[in-house]
């Protein structure tokens, strides 16, 4: 009888170390917090705002592999992006006819494209079909982005040219951010696509991996992870320094998918911790907290004593049984 019971009692040992995958401690335990982490970060589903809430975005047409200032991108970029420094005066819409040449019609773009986004909401009678991205935009919006196309006239290569392309860049990134916070994913994603092709081609690098990063933002709320994280590398090879947003949404992506795969966990945890303040609030504190939980799973990892260091009952109760069910491997296979 004693036999047979302690057969029983490997044999169910052993289907616990085939349910949990145990090879090592913190296999068992991670997989609890990713679930975690996954639901509290979800973002809303209605309206979603974008991330920037502590940068200057408008900054980012100066930051790149080139530095140039030209007095006429300067000036364009000194305007809030909601006009807090309108002039006092009553503002007359620039006109673009026949005979006006292509700065005119550039200025004028940067016009109707600061007016397309200064509401919350467009009637819907302005919409129009968007034939390159197949959505829908506002009429207004749509004006603008032909405007601005007069830049590629200008001559290629030269300051100027550069200058009102990366302006361009700016206009279209905003027009993106609109969108995509309205859940218009697809005119959304062509344009912050847009956005980074054209900083790129004028040299904003900075520009362009903050665009993706963005886009990367998301594609994660839009439920489209796979796409998320091809978008976010891409966003990192460009320029990683400045863009802390990227980094971070990589290794939240990564940390949920890593499973039982503890190199890549721990990589994955590695981009979290190195990430850096993020540009929003929210999710500078959704990083703290993160931080916090990788740092307790792994002090627990070392020492069983760490697990009340948790107030979640769930992870002390996972951390505890972790530690018993490595110590039973180790003791059935030595």
């Amino acid at each position: 009888m004693s036999s047979a019971l302690s057969a029983t009692s490997a044999k169910l040992v052993l289907s616990l170390l085939i349910v949990f995958n145990v090879t090592r401690f913190s296999e068992a335990t991670l997989a609890v917090g990713i679930t975690g982490v996954t639901a509290s970060w979800s973002p809303s589903q209605t309206l979603v705002r974008s991330p920037d809430d502590k940068i200057d975005v408008a900054s980012f047409i100066f930051a790149g592999t080139e530095l140039h200032r030209s007095p006429s991108s300067m000036a364009a970029v000194a305007i809030d992006e909601k006009g807090a420094a309108a002039a006092t005066v009553e503002e007359v819409p620039p006109q673009v006819t026949d005979e006006s040449d292509w700065e005119a019609t550039f200025t004028a773009g940067v016009y109707e494209s600061k007016k397309s986004i200064e509401s919350d909401d467009v009637d819907a009678s302005s919409w129009v079909a968007d034939s390159i991205s197949g959505g829908a935009v506002p009429a207004r919006m749509l004006k603008a982005e032909v405007y601005l196309q007069a830049a590629e006239k200008a001559e290629t290569g030269s300051a100027q040219w550069k200058a009102k392309t990366a302006e361009r860049a700016l206009r279209i990134y905003y027009h993106a951010k609109w969108l995509a916070e309205r859940n218009y994913a697809r005119a959304a994603e062509h344009r912050y696509r847009e956005a980074a092709h054209l900083a790129r081609t004028c040299r904003r690098s900075v520009l362009a991996s903050h665009a993706l990063a963005r886009l990367g933002y998301f594609l994660v709320h839009w439920k489209r992870q796979a796409e998320a994280v091809d978008v976010l590398q891409e966003s990192m090879k460009l320029n990683s320094k400045p863009n802390p947003l990227a980094p971070y949404l990589h290794g939240v992506l990564e940390r949920k998918v890593a499973g039982g795969d503890i190199d890549r966990l721990r990589e994955a945890e590695e981009f979290i911790l190195k990430a850096g303040e993020q540009p929003s609030d929210e999710l500078e504190a959704e990083r703290g907290r993160l931080i916090d939980e990788i740092s307790y799973w792994r002090e627990a990892e070392g020492d069983s004593r760490h697990c009340t260091a948790s107030n979640d009952v769930a992870y002390v109760l996972i951390c505890f049984f972790g530690h018993v069910v490595a110590f039973l491997k180790t003791a059935m296979f030595k």
